[in-house]
């Protein structure tokens, strides 16, 4: 299937027992550790949304879903209740919360508020690659601030979608933005292909949505790409 995007926005969902019956035991005691309430519904409503989603892809039972985290913490579908893998990716920030899904390609995902351009623009010689930050110099004052904030999502995108976290250094990686694309150069120790990747941001709201999609084998030497991702709200059954 093209790689679909599932959103919904906290303050529109319910914590009902339903809701709450579908996480397990390990995910009710780490919901009841974040001490602010809208932490804590956020939460509940990631898990609820993964599981919904990824149950009905499977055709098992949402709480029926076991998860794995390989060595940098990054979760994935215990093999035992796949037939065929399924990739997905998960991100959140105050008012939304969004899980990409796909069965044929490796994804990763992220969100952030527009608003939180100041702070990116203050860590831009932190988190961001020489080459970035010329680039970012180089545009008007008025645009700097939208640039950030999708320069820090799709590199947040492509770090999920790596699933080493932060054991990808910042600097090692850059995005350009060409006509009609986003192009990635990574350096030759990260041990990677920027063109083996497809990437799209886009506004939604308030918020900035950024993907990251590896093409397999076959669609890079076809000149293919993936299909554009879908954006679907969630509504939870009942």
């Amino acid at each position: 299937m093209a790689a679909r995007l599932w959103w919904v926005r906290p303050e529109t969902f319910q914590a009902t027992p339903a809701a709450l019956a579908l996480l397990n035991a390990k995910e009710r005691a780490q919901q009841q550790r974040f001490i602010p309430p809208a932490k804590r519904h956020e939460y509940l409503v990631t898990r609820v949304l993964v599981r919904t989603v990824l149950g009905e892809a499977l055709g098992v039972a949402p709480q029926a879903l076991q998860f794995v985290c390989n060595e940098w913490g990054r979760p994935a579908l215990a093999s035992v209740l796949m037939s065929a893998p399924i990739h997905f990716n998960v991100s959140h920030t105050d008012g939304l919360v969004v899980c990409l899904v796909s069965t044929e390609n490796e994804v990763g995902v992220d969100t952030e508020l527009f608003a939180r351009a100041p702070r990116l623009l203050a860590l831009a010689p932190e988190v961001f690659a020489p080459q970035e930050l010329v680039e970012l110099a180089a545009l008007p004052i008025e645009d700097q601030a939208q640039r950030a904030v999708i320069l820090w999502t799709l590199k947040e995108s492509y770090i999920k979608a790596r699933g080493m976290g932060l054991a990808l250094p910042l600097d090692g990686f850059a995005f350009r933005f060409e006509p009609g694309q986003v192009c990635l150069d990574v350096k030759p120790a990260l041990q990677d292909d920027g063109a083996r990747w497809q990437f799209q941001w886009q506004r939604f709201g308030s918020h900035c949505i950024s993907t990251a999609i590896a093409l397999s084998s076959q669609q890079r030497q076809s000149g293919m790409k993936a299909n554009a991702v879908d954006y679907v709200e969630f509504c939870r059954p009942g």
